[in-house]
C-alpha cells in the first residue's frame, strides 16, 4: 500500500465511523447493536473503497496465507523480515 493510500484509507475509514455513528444514535440504543450497525456501516463504505483504491493501483500485491502462523523450522525472522540480532 502506498503512503496516499494509506492516508486516503485512513480518512474513509474516519468518516464512514463518524457516518456509522450518527445514524446508529438514531436508530438503535446503547449496546452491542449499536456497536455492530457502526461496524457494518464502516464496512459497507471502506470496502468499496478499497476496492476502487486497488483500481488506481494505491494498494497493490497480494495477500499470502502462507506466511501466517509460526513457522515450525525456527526461521521465522528471515521470512518475515524481522531484526536480526
Amino acid at each position: 500500500m502506498t503512503r496516499n493510500g494509506f492516508i486516503v484509507l485512513m480518512l474513509v475509514t474516519v468518516g464512514a465511523i463518524m457516518l456509522g455513528d450518527a445514524v446508529a444514535v438514531r436508530y438503535t440504543d446503547e449496546g452491542i447493536g449499536r456497536t455492530l450497525l457502526v461496524a457494518a456501516i464502516a464496512a459497507g463504505i471502506v470496502f468499496p473503497a478499497a476496492l476502487v483504491a486497488a483500481r488506481f493501483g494505491l494498494i497493490k500485491g497480494t495477500f499470502d496465507f502462507s506466511k501466517l502462523g509460526a513457522p515450525r523450522d525456527g526461521k521465522g525472522r528471515d521470512d518475515r523480515g524481522g531484526d536480526h540480532k
